[in-house]
Protein backbone atom coordinates (compact mmCIF):
# COMPACT_ATOMS: atom_id res chain seq x y z
CA UNK A 1 0.00 0.00 0.00
CA UNK A 2 1.63 3.30 -1.34
CA UNK A 3 0.92 5.62 1.57
CA UNK A 4 3.62 5.43 3.87
CA UNK A 5 6.28 7.95 4.24
CA UNK A 6 9.11 8.41 7.55
CA UNK A 7 9.64 11.90 8.02
CA UNK A 8 12.79 12.31 9.86
CA UNK A 9 14.14 15.88 10.02
CA UNK A 10 10.73 18.08 9.99
CA UNK A 11 9.82 18.20 13.56
CA UNK A 12 13.57 19.33 14.51
CA UNK A 13 13.06 22.63 12.63
CA UNK A 14 9.93 23.03 14.50
CA UNK A 15 11.44 22.34 17.82
CA UNK A 16 14.66 24.78 17.10
CA UNK A 17 12.51 27.71 16.04
CA UNK A 18 13.09 27.59 12.13
CA UNK A 19 10.36 28.17 10.69
CA UNK A 20 10.79 29.79 7.47
CA UNK A 21 7.70 30.59 5.27
CA UNK A 22 8.86 31.23 1.75
CA UNK A 23 6.33 31.40 -1.37
CA UNK A 24 7.46 28.09 -3.56
CA UNK A 25 6.83 27.48 -7.21
CA UNK A 26 5.35 24.51 -6.77
CA UNK A 27 1.37 23.33 -6.74
CA UNK A 28 1.84 22.35 -3.18
CA UNK A 29 3.14 25.37 -1.55
CA UNK A 30 0.85 28.16 -0.63
CA UNK A 31 0.38 31.06 -2.33
CA UNK A 32 0.74 34.80 -1.26
CA UNK A 33 -2.53 35.16 -0.87
CA UNK A 34 -5.46 33.43 1.12
CA UNK A 35 -8.52 32.27 0.23
CA UNK A 36 -10.49 35.62 1.11
CA UNK A 37 -7.87 37.48 -1.02
CA UNK A 38 -5.98 38.80 2.05
CA UNK A 39 -2.63 38.31 3.34
CA UNK A 40 -3.31 36.71 6.61
CA UNK A 41 -3.09 32.31 6.76
CA UNK A 42 -6.79 31.18 7.89
CA UNK A 43 -6.70 27.74 10.12
CA UNK A 44 -9.39 26.00 11.36
CA UNK A 45 -9.29 23.48 14.02
CA UNK A 46 -12.59 20.42 14.33
CA UNK A 47 -11.29 18.82 17.64
CA UNK A 48 -13.36 15.22 18.28
CA UNK A 49 -14.29 15.43 21.89
CA UNK A 50 -13.41 18.39 23.69
CA UNK A 51 -10.44 20.18 25.16
CA UNK A 52 -9.09 19.88 29.02
CA UNK A 53 -7.86 15.69 28.45
CA UNK A 54 -4.88 17.05 29.21
CA UNK A 55 -3.59 15.17 26.07
CA UNK A 56 -4.40 14.60 23.16
CA UNK A 57 -6.58 17.25 22.35
CA UNK A 58 -4.48 20.01 24.50
CA UNK A 59 -1.72 18.85 22.26
CA UNK A 60 -3.63 19.48 18.98
CA UNK A 61 -4.70 23.08 20.49
CA UNK A 62 -0.98 23.85 21.80
CA UNK A 63 -0.28 24.05 17.89
CA UNK A 64 -3.06 25.70 16.15
CA UNK A 65 -2.12 28.42 19.21
CA UNK A 66 1.60 28.36 17.78
CA UNK A 67 0.57 28.79 14.45
CA UNK A 68 -1.16 32.22 15.42
CA UNK A 69 1.38 33.29 17.70
CA UNK A 70 4.80 32.41 15.03
CA UNK A 71 2.80 32.62 12.10
CA UNK A 72 0.51 35.24 12.37
CA UNK A 73 -2.41 32.71 11.55
CA UNK A 74 -6.13 33.70 12.50
CA UNK A 75 -6.95 30.53 13.78
CA UNK A 76 -10.44 29.21 15.23
CA UNK A 77 -11.07 25.76 17.07
CA UNK A 78 -14.17 24.04 16.99
CA UNK A 79 -15.00 21.63 20.06
CA UNK A 80 -17.01 18.59 18.08
CA UNK A 81 -17.64 16.69 21.68
CA UNK A 82 -18.81 13.11 21.03
CA UNK A 83 -22.12 12.87 19.28
CA UNK A 84 -20.89 12.23 15.54
CA UNK A 85 -24.14 12.87 13.96
CA UNK A 86 -23.21 17.01 14.29
CA UNK A 87 -19.23 16.04 12.48
CA UNK A 88 -20.57 16.44 9.11
CA UNK A 89 -22.82 20.08 9.50
CA UNK A 90 -20.05 21.71 10.85
CA UNK A 91 -17.45 20.24 8.34
CA UNK A 92 -19.49 21.45 5.81
CA UNK A 93 -19.83 25.08 7.59
CA UNK A 94 -15.89 25.64 7.80
CA UNK A 95 -15.52 24.42 4.14
CA UNK A 96 -17.80 26.86 2.99
CA UNK A 97 -16.18 29.90 4.96
CA UNK A 98 -12.70 30.76 3.12
CA UNK A 99 -10.07 28.53 5.66
CA UNK A 100 -6.82 28.16 3.66
CA UNK A 101 -6.06 24.90 6.21
CA UNK A 102 -8.88 22.63 7.64
CA UNK A 103 -7.45 20.14 10.16
CA UNK A 104 -8.97 17.47 11.88
CA UNK A 105 -8.52 13.89 12.87
CA UNK A 106 -8.33 10.52 14.66
CA UNK A 107 -10.76 7.32 13.26
CA UNK A 108 -13.98 9.11 14.24
CA UNK A 109 -13.70 12.00 11.94
CA UNK A 110 -11.74 10.14 8.89
CA UNK A 111 -14.42 9.55 6.85
CA UNK A 112 -16.60 13.08 7.27
CA UNK A 113 -12.91 14.26 6.14
CA UNK A 114 -12.58 12.26 3.22
CA UNK A 115 -15.50 12.60 1.51
CA UNK A 116 -15.82 16.54 2.24
CA UNK A 117 -12.38 17.04 0.74
CA UNK A 118 -13.88 15.07 -2.10
CA UNK A 119 -16.65 17.56 -2.64
CA UNK A 120 -14.41 20.93 -2.31
CA UNK A 121 -11.04 20.43 -3.94
CA UNK A 122 -10.24 24.10 -3.94
CA UNK A 123 -9.62 23.80 -0.22
CA UNK A 124 -6.66 21.99 2.05
CA UNK A 125 -7.36 19.91 4.46
CA UNK A 126 -4.64 17.87 7.43
CA UNK A 127 -6.29 14.45 8.88
CA UNK A 128 -3.83 13.41 11.61
CA UNK A 129 -3.53 10.27 13.51
CA UNK A 130 -5.56 8.40 10.41
CA UNK A 131 -4.18 7.39 6.74
CA UNK A 132 -5.87 8.21 3.92
CA UNK A 133 -7.91 6.52 1.92
CA UNK A 134 -7.40 7.94 -1.02
CA UNK A 135 -10.59 5.82 -3.44
CA UNK A 136 -12.34 8.45 -1.89
CA UNK A 137 -10.42 11.54 -0.82
CA UNK A 138 -9.66 11.86 -4.39
CA UNK A 139 -8.83 15.36 -5.10
CA UNK A 140 -4.94 15.66 -4.22
CA UNK A 141 -6.26 18.19 -1.32
CA UNK A 142 -5.84 16.36 2.17
CA UNK A 143 -2.31 15.08 3.93
CA UNK A 144 -2.72 12.25 6.22
CA UNK A 145 -0.44 12.04 8.96
CA UNK A 146 -0.11 9.19 11.47
CA UNK A 147 2.19 8.26 14.58
CA UNK A 148 4.50 5.63 15.65
CA UNK A 149 3.37 5.32 18.60
CA UNK A 150 4.16 1.90 18.57
CA UNK A 151 7.72 2.92 19.02
CA UNK A 152 6.90 4.52 22.04
CA UNK A 153 5.17 2.05 24.03
CA UNK A 154 7.79 -0.48 23.16
CA UNK A 155 10.31 2.11 24.97
CA UNK A 156 7.65 1.85 27.81
CA UNK A 157 7.25 -1.84 27.83
CA UNK A 158 11.05 -2.00 28.46
CA UNK A 159 11.00 0.53 31.38
CA UNK A 160 8.14 -1.12 33.11
CA UNK A 161 10.20 -4.37 32.69
CA UNK A 162 13.23 -3.03 34.03
CA UNK A 163 11.09 -1.57 37.22
CA UNK A 164 11.36 -4.93 39.14
CA UNK A 165 14.78 -5.30 38.90
CA UNK A 166 15.52 -1.97 40.97
CA UNK A 167 14.21 -2.72 44.45
CA UNK A 168 11.28 0.23 44.23
CA UNK A 169 9.17 0.04 47.30
CA UNK A 170 5.98 0.15 44.95
CA UNK A 171 7.01 -2.93 42.81
CA UNK A 172 6.47 -6.34 44.07
CA UNK A 173 9.35 -8.24 42.20
CA UNK A 174 7.82 -11.76 43.01
CA UNK A 175 4.59 -10.58 41.15
CA UNK A 176 5.63 -10.42 37.39
CA UNK A 177 2.54 -8.51 36.87
CA UNK A 178 2.18 -5.16 34.04
CA UNK A 179 -1.16 -3.89 33.23
CA UNK A 180 -2.62 -2.84 29.97
CA UNK A 181 -5.27 -0.18 29.77
CA UNK A 182 -7.24 1.52 26.45
CA UNK A 183 -9.57 4.09 25.98
CA UNK A 184 -11.11 1.52 22.80
CA UNK A 185 -10.18 -1.64 21.10
CA UNK A 186 -9.03 -0.10 17.87
CA UNK A 187 -5.99 -0.27 15.93
CA UNK A 188 -4.41 2.68 16.99
CA UNK A 189 -4.94 1.89 20.54
CA UNK A 190 -3.40 -1.93 20.01
CA UNK A 191 -0.99 -0.05 18.20
CA UNK A 192 0.49 0.64 21.41
CA UNK A 193 -0.47 -2.27 22.98
CA UNK A 194 1.91 -4.13 20.49
CA UNK A 195 4.76 -2.17 21.34
CA UNK A 196 4.37 -2.29 24.75
CA UNK A 197 4.65 -6.36 24.75
CA UNK A 198 7.56 -6.16 22.54
CA UNK A 199 9.46 -4.10 24.83
CA UNK A 200 8.52 -6.03 27.67
CA UNK A 201 9.42 -9.47 26.37
CA UNK A 202 12.61 -7.98 25.24
CA UNK A 203 13.41 -7.78 29.02
CA UNK A 204 11.78 -10.78 30.61
CA UNK A 205 9.59 -12.82 28.75
CA UNK A 206 7.89 -14.38 32.03
CA UNK A 207 6.11 -11.10 32.65
CA UNK A 208 2.26 -11.12 31.83
CA UNK A 209 -0.01 -8.13 30.89
CA UNK A 210 -3.52 -8.23 31.62
CA UNK A 211 -5.66 -6.29 29.39
CA UNK A 212 -8.66 -3.80 29.89
CA UNK A 213 -10.35 -1.60 27.59
CA UNK A 214 -12.68 1.29 29.38
CA UNK A 215 -15.15 0.95 25.83
CA UNK A 216 -15.02 5.02 26.05
CA UNK A 217 -13.06 8.20 25.29
CA UNK A 218 -14.32 9.93 28.35
CA UNK A 219 -15.23 7.37 30.94
CA UNK A 220 -13.07 8.78 33.86
CA UNK A 221 -14.79 6.68 36.53
CA UNK A 222 -15.23 3.58 34.45
CA UNK A 223 -11.33 4.38 33.61
CA UNK A 224 -10.72 4.45 37.41
CA UNK A 225 -12.93 1.17 38.49
CA UNK A 226 -10.93 -1.02 35.58
CA UNK A 227 -7.17 0.30 35.94
CA UNK A 228 -8.25 0.17 40.25
CA UNK A 229 -8.94 -4.36 38.94
CA UNK A 230 -5.58 -4.04 37.00
CA UNK A 231 -3.83 -3.19 40.29
CA UNK A 232 -5.97 -5.31 42.62
CA UNK A 233 -5.09 -8.23 40.04
CA UNK A 234 -1.73 -7.79 40.44
CA UNK A 235 -0.51 -5.39 37.89
CA UNK A 236 2.76 -3.88 39.72
CA UNK A 237 2.75 -0.73 36.95
CA UNK A 238 -0.08 -0.23 34.09
CA UNK A 239 0.34 1.88 30.80
CA UNK A 240 -3.27 3.37 30.00
CA UNK A 241 -3.43 4.95 26.19
CA UNK A 242 -7.20 6.11 27.91
CA UNK A 243 -7.61 9.66 25.68
CA UNK A 244 -9.97 11.88 27.80
CA UNK A 245 -10.56 9.41 31.03
CA UNK A 246 -6.82 9.46 31.61
CA UNK A 247 -7.40 10.83 35.09
CA UNK A 248 -9.13 7.81 35.63
CA UNK A 249 -5.99 6.12 35.89
CA UNK A 250 -4.42 8.28 37.48
CA UNK A 251 -6.23 8.13 40.46
CA UNK A 252 -6.29 4.72 40.38
CA UNK A 253 -2.68 4.62 40.62
CA UNK A 254 -2.75 7.06 44.13
CA UNK A 255 -5.17 4.65 45.35
CA UNK A 256 -3.18 1.41 44.43
CA UNK A 257 -0.01 3.33 45.93
CA UNK A 258 1.29 2.06 42.28
CA UNK A 259 3.09 3.79 39.15
CA UNK A 260 1.37 4.28 36.14
CA UNK A 261 2.94 5.23 32.35
CA UNK A 262 0.32 7.71 30.67
CA UNK A 263 -0.02 8.89 27.37
CA UNK A 264 0.30 11.45 24.98
CA UNK A 265 0.97 14.17 26.74
CA UNK A 266 3.87 14.76 29.79
CA UNK A 267 1.13 13.98 32.01
CA UNK A 268 3.28 14.15 35.40
CA UNK A 269 3.94 18.15 33.98
CA UNK A 270 0.66 18.76 33.69
CA UNK A 271 -0.12 17.78 36.76
CA UNK A 272 2.56 18.61 38.95
CA UNK A 273 1.48 21.95 40.10
CA UNK A 274 -2.30 21.61 39.86
CA UNK A 275 -2.88 18.11 41.57
CA UNK A 276 0.38 17.58 43.31
CA UNK A 277 -0.66 14.64 45.29
CA UNK A 278 -1.34 12.40 41.90
CA UNK A 279 1.76 13.78 39.64
CA UNK A 280 4.31 11.41 41.79
CA UNK A 281 2.98 8.70 40.89
CA UNK A 282 2.90 8.70 36.94
CA UNK A 283 6.24 7.38 36.48
CA UNK A 284 6.61 8.57 32.55
CA UNK A 285 4.35 8.95 29.23
CA UNK A 286 4.33 7.72 26.03
CA UNK A 287 4.18 11.63 23.67
CA UNK A 288 2.68 12.17 20.58
CA UNK A 289 3.86 15.70 20.20
CA UNK A 290 0.42 16.27 18.20
CA UNK A 291 0.43 20.34 17.89
CA UNK A 292 4.18 20.04 16.70
CA UNK A 293 3.43 17.61 14.07
CA UNK A 294 0.40 19.92 13.10
CA UNK A 295 2.98 23.11 13.48
CA UNK A 296 5.89 20.80 11.10
CA UNK A 297 2.93 20.22 8.34
CA UNK A 298 2.12 23.76 8.08
CA UNK A 299 5.81 24.19 7.05
CA UNK A 300 6.16 21.30 5.23
CA UNK A 301 2.88 22.72 2.99
CA UNK A 302 4.57 26.60 3.03
CA UNK A 303 7.82 25.68 1.52
CA UNK A 304 6.72 22.43 -0.82
CA UNK A 305 7.99 19.67 1.37
CA UNK A 306 5.09 18.32 1.88
CA UNK A 307 2.19 17.08 -0.10
CA UNK A 308 -1.44 16.56 0.12
CA UNK A 309 -1.37 13.86 -2.05
CA UNK A 310 0.83 11.98 0.50
CA UNK A 311 0.14 10.42 4.29
CA UNK A 312 2.97 11.05 6.30
CA UNK A 313 4.45 8.58 9.06
CA UNK A 314 5.92 10.10 12.30
CA UNK A 315 8.06 8.32 14.64
CA UNK A 316 11.07 8.79 17.37
CA UNK A 317 13.34 9.44 14.53
CA UNK A 318 11.33 12.73 13.87
CA UNK A 319 10.79 13.62 17.86
CA UNK A 320 7.14 13.47 17.11
CA UNK A 321 6.77 9.97 19.72
CA UNK A 322 9.01 9.38 22.41
CA UNK A 323 8.85 8.80 26.05
CA UNK A 324 8.81 11.66 28.70
CA UNK A 325 11.72 11.91 30.79
CA UNK A 326 10.86 14.56 33.09
CA UNK A 327 12.45 15.12 36.45
CA UNK A 328 9.89 12.67 38.40
CA UNK A 329 11.47 9.98 35.47
CA UNK A 330 14.83 11.18 36.54
CA UNK A 331 14.74 10.88 40.20
CA UNK A 332 12.79 7.81 40.18
CA UNK A 333 14.21 5.67 37.44
CA UNK A 334 18.12 4.55 38.10
CA UNK A 335 20.69 5.68 35.69
CA UNK A 336 21.27 2.25 34.43
CA UNK A 337 17.59 1.85 33.38
CA UNK A 338 17.64 5.22 31.63
CA UNK A 339 20.85 3.87 30.36
CA UNK A 340 19.22 1.04 28.78
CA UNK A 341 16.21 3.42 27.38
CA UNK A 342 18.27 5.71 26.04
CA UNK A 343 20.19 2.81 23.95
CA UNK A 344 16.75 1.24 22.62
CA UNK A 345 15.88 4.29 21.34
CA UNK A 346 18.65 5.07 19.47
CA UNK A 347 18.93 1.10 18.13
CA UNK A 348 14.94 1.43 17.56
CA UNK A 349 16.22 5.11 15.71
CA UNK A 350 18.41 3.11 13.65
CA UNK A 351 16.83 0.28 12.26
CA UNK A 352 18.14 -2.16 14.60
CA UNK A 353 15.08 -2.96 16.63
CA UNK A 354 11.88 -2.69 14.31
CA UNK A 355 8.57 -2.81 16.36
CA UNK A 356 5.66 -4.78 15.38
CA UNK A 357 2.32 -2.68 14.65
CA UNK A 358 -0.87 -3.56 14.96
CA UNK A 359 -2.19 -1.81 11.44
CA UNK A 360 -2.57 -4.81 9.23
CA UNK A 361 -3.35 -7.60 11.79
CA UNK A 362 -6.51 -9.23 11.90
CA UNK A 363 -8.52 -9.02 15.40
CA UNK A 364 -7.79 -12.55 15.94
CA UNK A 365 -4.30 -12.00 15.43
CA UNK A 366 -4.61 -9.27 18.53
CA UNK A 367 -6.73 -11.63 20.74
CA UNK A 368 -4.20 -14.39 20.32
CA UNK A 369 -1.76 -11.70 21.62
CA UNK A 370 -3.52 -10.73 24.26
CA UNK A 371 -4.41 -14.35 25.53
CA UNK A 372 -0.77 -15.51 25.63
CA UNK A 373 -0.10 -12.89 27.92
CA UNK A 374 -2.17 -13.69 30.39
CA UNK A 375 -0.93 -14.61 33.58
Amino acid sequence: MKWKKIVSVILVGVMAGTLLFGCGGESESAENTTNDGSDKMKVSLLCVGNLGDKGFNDSAAKGLEKMNAEFGAETKLIELGRDESTYEGNFYDVSESGYDLIISGTWSAKEVIEKISAEYPENKYLCFDSEVDRSIATEGNIMGITYEGNQAAYLCGVLSAKMFETGNEKIDPSQKKLGFIGSMDTAVINDFLIGYIEGVKSVDPEIKIMTSYVGSYEDVSKCMEMTTQLYNQGAQIVYAPTSQSILGSVSAAQKADKYLITCDQDMYTELKDSEPELAPYILSSSLKNIGASLVAAVEGWKDGSMSFEEDYVLGLESGSVGLAKNENYESIVPEDVKALIDETEQKIINGDIKVSTAFGMTTEEIAALRDEMKP
